[in-house]
Formats: structure tokens, sequence, C-alpha cells
């Protein structure tokens, strides 16, 4: 018999973020952005248990509307714009073991990820099944070689980051990809501070690009709803 697999997801959620005014529970399409992403952990029936970790009252309360009950709250020791996400998860995970819960995998999900799929879900936890004891990140391709790339110098006088790679064709350079943001998936021994170097156990999932916005910038979100209308 297989083993039944004991998933805790994590959203993180603290008030006051920065470049978006409450971006958590902005409303995008009609519902606070955070809804979308409860939902899809729902609908995915992937996860023993739900967890909001989110410093704010005013966000608990909303939540309150949409039948979810936040557990406890994030302490205001975590939650400034400097605390890491893994910080976050280990406190939460802690929190839990306390009150008698342990998790074979601890996930993240974006508050502000309306466009992940319960399929995507369903295919990283597919993926972390078949490779064991690594550490799962959502990717996508970068639109352009990242060996294109400049950097601004003085007076707009642009850098290139590779000199002379603009002689080579895109198609002659090999694909890169990026983080999109929008989840993690992580074996609980990896939240272990014994771990220092957890980038040498990524495993990636590709994402398409219509579904990779990390919403950081109101240019991000806009384009984030239309492409939630069109879908």
């Amino acid at each position: 018999m297989t083993k039944k697999i004991n998933r805790l997801l994590i959203i993180p959620a603290r008030a006051n973020s920065k470049r978006i005014k409450n971006k958590n529970i902005k409303i995008f399409c009609g519902h606070p952005i955070i809804y979308y992403s409860l939902q899809t952990a729902r609908k995915s029936k992937l996860f023993t248990k739900i967890h909001v970790s989110t410093d704010s009252d005013k966000i608990i309360k909303i939540l309150k509307k949409y039948n979810f009950i936040v557990d406890f709250k994030r302490p205001k020791k975590i939650s400034s714009n400097y605390i890491q996400v893994i910080d976050v998860l280990r406190y939460v995970v802690d929190e839990y073991k306390e009150k008698g819960f342990e998790f074979d995998e601890i996930w993240s999900l974006s508050a502000c990820s309306p466009l992940t799929k319960v399929k995507d879900l369903l295919s990283a936890a597919k993926l972390m099944s078949e490779k064991k004891n690594k550490i799962l990140l959502p990717v996508t391709e970068y639109s352009a070689p990242i060996e294109w790339a400049f950097k601004f110098k003085k007076n707009n006088h642009l850098k290139p980051i590779r000199s002379g790679f603009y002689k080579k064709r895109s198609q002659d350079l090999e694909k890169k990809y990026h983080d999109t943001g929008a989840f993690i998936c992580i074996p609980k021994k990896f939240l272990s501070k014994k771990i220092k170097l957890l980038d040498q156990h990524y495993l990636g999932k590709i994402i398409p690009k219509s579904r990779s916005i990390d919403i950081d910038e109101i240019e991000d979100w806009k384009l984030a709803e239309s492409l939630y209308k069109k879908r």
C-alpha cells in the first residue's frame, strides 16, 4: 500500500506590502487575490493542512468570510521585509509540531498566485514523488537570452553583461530558466539549519510564461488580470 504523504501548505501573507499597498488582499477580478491561491490549494486535495501565515487581523477577518480559519498568527519578529520565506516555514512547522502535527513535505504558495492552476500543483506533487529528496521550484524560460543582458552605467550608457554575445543567435544559446515565485515544495529535512546551500538540491517544473507572472509592481498586476480574464 502506498504511504499517504502528509503535506503542509503555507501561504505567506503578511501585512504592509510596500510596492502594491495591501497586495495580499487587494481585489483581483472580484475577490481578494489571496482567495485564488486558497481555492486552487483546496481543489487540488493535496494538502493535509493549509495555513495562511499572517500577522494581520484584517487578513484573518477576510479569510473567515471564505470559511478559512487561521490557526495562529505570525509574530512580528518574523514579519519584516528582511525575513526569508524559509524562516517563516520553519516557524510554522515548529508551531504545528508543538500541536502534535508532523509533515513529510512543506509547500509554500504565494498569496498572489491567481494564474497557478490545480494541474500545476498536481504535476509538481507527482514529480516530487518520482524524484525523492529534492526541492521543487516552478520555473519558466527567460524571454530573451540572459547573455544579451545590459546594465546601466553613467549618462544612460549601457554595458553588456557578456561582451560580444550580441553576435550569437538566440537559437545557438542554451535556454535559461528563472523561478516564477509561485510556489515551492520542500521535504521536511531541508528545513534543517544544518543544510546551508539549498540551491544544490533544486528540481525544476516548467510552467508556461502565461502563468508565470510574479506580481511585484502594478504593471505585473494589470498583466495578470488581463491573462486571468482571457482564460
